[in-house]
């Protein structure tokens, strides 16, 4: 399994880290794992947002 942290979705998504932190906060982005204090994303649940986000809907 892939995790991705938050630099690396960042630089994928071209968003800054301040945005994930938000959708991370509002729970409105990819869904989180935290692993100590550390966000870390599987990459499964990033494409799962992301084919949500291009049909127009919430995830």
């Amino acid at each position: 399994m892939k995790l991705l942290d938050s630099t690396e979705l960042a630089i994928e998504l071209g968003v800054p880290l301040r945005t994930l932190d938000q959708w991370a906060y509002t729970k409105t982005g990819p869904k989180t794992i935290k692993i100590g204090r550390h966000r870390r994303y599987r990459r499964e649940d990033v494409d799962a947002w992301l084919e949500v986000k291009s049909r127009g809907g919430a995830a």
